[in-house]
């Protein structure tokens, strides 16, 4: 089981992400203690390089300055002696082990030279001819029988006088150098570690939360929509996620609200027409009057006609609300447009004794599209036949404000109920605005005899041109009382010359 626990723990994100990061700062810190360390070597290799060519000047000019006689030899030594023995104790007074210096002064093949150091004095004479040292320029030389380097300078008498050699093997230093390496070794291995525990951890941790949001995005079901991610009371990227995936989720549960509720409404308000035309064919299959049953057949074909019609609003719809209404565009005048659509309309609202005058003061230029303006307005008329009231009076005006040009279509009827009036649940209008319910899909009052979608193409449809769609009952004090008013707002056309038809599809805003 262990073995199983291990071997996921090591395929999870956290640890490779804390591993690569861990491995980045690995080379990372190791470069600065490697550099640390140069630093150091360095400082400590240039103190005893400088205490070399000191002592190997003040060496040169006490053999210049000491007579050539029989003491000459033992002065010389002599000196060499006190300087080696210089290095050979701490500033504390206390012996410092391992330490060792040579003194050689050479004044050619006929007098063996000076020697101050180790007994076997030829390997280190033979180490030093084997090498060109420049003066006053301190250089390691390797000798037989020595583990470490000494490092030599040299100091050149008088021509023919020979040449001085100080060297020196700084052990104590050495050793100091190899204790700070292993310092920064294992402090740099204890960094690392450290480092790596607290970036797993903390990558864990964080990563725990987008588990959260794996196993909510897990439990959702087509059922349910009810799970949500706990959000932290935190500002970073994963509670920023959290609460996107929460608000998309509620998205998510809205528009599956909307759609059963559009089909449940769909399939209430199908099932009746469909039953009648059933009917009605059935009854006709059954007659030996064709007259009668060709009466029957053509009810049939109306039914269904008003069925294709409703089929096709509800689309267009669906289609404005998602922002995909394909829209073919063209320059036209809104004022003559609304006063040949209600033209068609006015033997229709004199037989419904109603009263309808038309205000247009002059061209209004919109780019739109010609076909769903007309159905937009043939809706909009239908809706005033219908709900106006027999005996009402209804205006249909055409203005502009600012870049707007304004359709406004007011009665004097009973209006809108209360309830039509209110803000939807979402908003889904124009600038993020919620529009109120009449124009929403398959809303409609109490007494209407349609399917609740009249109004809702007027509202899409004007949100794909850029506009929008305002529902208002008039002022009862205000004589005479006004009904319901409708007003659509559209974009002006840019004052330029018109530009040919073209196929665009367009957002809703």
């Amino acid at each position: 089981m262990f073995s199983r626990i291990s071997r996921s723990f090591y395929r999870t994100s956290a640890w490779r992400l804390a591993l690569r990061s861990t491995l980045v700062f690995a080379a990372g810190s190791a470069a600065v203690f490697l550099v640390m360390y140069i630093v150091v070597a360095r400082t400590v290799q240039e103190r005893s390089d400088s205490w070399l060519i000191g002592e190997s000047e003040t060496l040169k000019q006490v053999a210049l300055n000491t007579p050539r006689d029989a003491l000459y030899d033992r002065i010389v030594e002599e000196v060499a002696e006190l300087a080696s023995q210089e290095v050979s104790y701490d500033a504390t007074g206390h012996h410092v082990v391992g330490n060792t210096v040579f003194f050689a002064q050479t004044e050619g093949r006929a007098k063996a030279p000076v020697w101050v150091g180790p007994p076997d004095s030829q390997k280190f004479l033979d180490a030093i001819r084997s090498r060109r040292i420049s003066q006053g320029a301190p250089v390691s030389i390797r000798v037989p029988g020595w583990k470490a380097p000494f490092r030599v300078v040299a100091a050149d008498m008088a021509p023919g006088a020979g040449h001085i050699y100080l060297g020196l093997l700084d052990s104590a230093a050495a050793a100091l150098m190899r204790r700070l390496l292993l310092r920064f070794v294992l402090g740099w291995m204890c960094m690392v570690a450290f480092g790596f525990f607290i970036t797993l951890m903390g990558l864990r941790r964080m990563l725990r939360r987008v588990d959260a949001i794996t196993g909510a995005a897990a439990a959702i079901r087509s059922d349910d929509l009810s799970t949500r991610v706990p959000v932290e009371n935190q500002r970073d990227e994963v509670a920023r996620l959290a609460r996107t995936f929460n608000n998309m989720l509620d998205r998510i549960s809205s528009t599956v609200n909307q759609l059963r509720t559009l089909t449940d409404s769909m399939a209430h308000d199908l099932k009746s027409p469909i039953t009648t035309v059933r009917g009605n064919l059935e009854i006709a299959l059954s007659l030996d009057d064709r007259n009668q049953s060709a009466d029957l057949v053509a009810g049939a074909i109306e039914q269904l006609d008003r069925l294709s019609e409703v089929i096709t609003t509800s689309l267009d719809v669906a289609e404005a609300d998602g922002g995909a209404l394909r829209l073919r565009i063209a320059s036209l005048d809104l004022g003559d447009l609304v006063g040949r659509v209600t033209g068609l309309y006015a033997p229709a609202f004199t037989e419904n004794q109603q009263r309808l005058s038309v205000v247009v003061p002059g061209p209004v230029p919109v780019r739109m599209d010609v076909s769903l303006c007309n159905r937009m307005l043939s809706n909009l008329m239908e809706n005033e036949l219908r709900y106006a009231g027999s005996g009402s009076q209804v205006s249909v005006t055409v203005s502009t404000a600012g870049d707007r040009a304004c359709i406004t279509v007011e009665d004097d009827g009973a209006g809108f109920p209360a309830d039509l009036l209110m803000p939807a649940a979402t908003g889904d209008g124009a600038n993020g605005a919620s529009p109120p319910r009449v124009f929403q899909r398959f809303v409609k009052g109490s007494h209407s005899q349609g399917h609740g979608l009249g109004l809702a193409f007027v509202n899409a449809v004007a949100v794909a041109h850029g506009g929008r769609a305002i529902a208002r009952n008039g002022d009862p004090g205000r004589p005479p009382r006004r009904g319901a008013q409708i007003v659509i707002e559209l974009p002006l056309a840019p004052r330029v010359s018109d530009e040919e038809n073209c196929d665009v599809q367009l957002t809703a805003p």
